[in-house]
């Protein structure tokens, strides 16, 4: 087993929700250049942030999003490298059922 399935994530939530662009992008850049393998974002947002989904896959982030509504999605962002505590925190969390 390798160690970040043993090592447990620390969340950070921001919430960008009623922020306008490019003000999302530019707080959850700042937050990334500063996040550890250990931690993960967690996003509130009112809309996918696409172009951001880019920059990830090239920066070594990996990602999961949530639906809630239309208006209402949750971002997770991680470093690759820890998406396996990503994966097993997602597995044992209430997040498919919305109890996060």
């Amino acid at each position: 087993m390798n160690e970040y399935m043993q090592a447990r994530l620390t969340f950070i939530t921001l919430d960008v929700s009623a922020l306008a662009p490019p003000e999302p992008m530019t707080i959850i850049l700042t937050h990334l250049a500063r996040l550890t393998a250990q931690e993960c974002l967690r996003i509130k947002h009112r809309r996918q942030p696409f172009p951001l989904y880019e920059k990830l896959n090239y920066t070594g982030f990996s990602y999961h999003c949530v639906v809630d509504t239309q208006d209402d999605i949750t971002l997770y962002i991680f470093h690759q490298n820890a998406e396996a505590a990503f994966d097993e925190w997602l597995v044992t969390s209430d997040l498919t059922k919305g109890k996060d």
